[in-house]
């Protein structure tokens, strides 16, 4: 056992734990790959399997949460990420239309009524717009109501991609 390797690769779970858990943000696969590596790396010694069966039960434990860590849907984040993922500059609009039709389209943001509204009869208030742009929401909880796909389009094309978090 390699003690200093133990105890980076146990923060470096925590961390990838509070990333998931307590941020409900997403952690790219081969960061999980990385520290599976430096559990292996600070357990096992180089000899036969059979002569380190609990530095291998150990390992098999870290592994099996490492993997629930990266699977596991924790929040509606994590599946609209991977699913923006998919979004490619050059794409169609009705192409990334496809894409991203399981989630809100629009900013969710109501506009103030415009001043041209009389106060008798006001102009009903209309969502607020990116000009240029397709923008998806994945949840209209508190923590995530603002958490933006913005996709800017040139010519019907994706020119751009980004995500705005809450």
């Amino acid at each position: 056992m390699r003690p200093a390797t133990l105890t980076l690769a146990t923060f470096a779970l925590g961390l990838l734990a509070a990333c998931e858990l307590a941020l409900a943000f997403p952690v790219a696969g081969w960061l999980y790959l990385a520290v599976g590596a430096l559990f292996a790396v600070g357990l096992l010694r180089p000899l036969a399997p059979r002569r380190q069966p609990y530095q291998l039960g150990a390992l098999a434990v870290v592994l099996t949460a490492l993997a629930a860590l990266y699977v596991v849907e924790w929040s509606t984040r994590k599946p609209f990420l991977r699913d923006l993922a998919r979004v490619q500059v050059g794409m169609s609009e009705a192409d990334v239309r496809l894409v991203m039709a399981r989630y809100k389209e629009g900013t969710g943001w109501p506009m103030p009524p415009s001043p041209s509204g009389s106060p008798a009869n006001p102009t009903p208030p209309t969502e607020l717009v990116l000009p240029h742009s397709l923008v998806f929401r994945h949840s209209d909880e508190a923590a995530f109501n603002s958490d933006w796909a913005i996709i800017a389009l040139s010519a019907g094309k994706v020119a751009r991609v980004e995500f705005s978090a809450d």
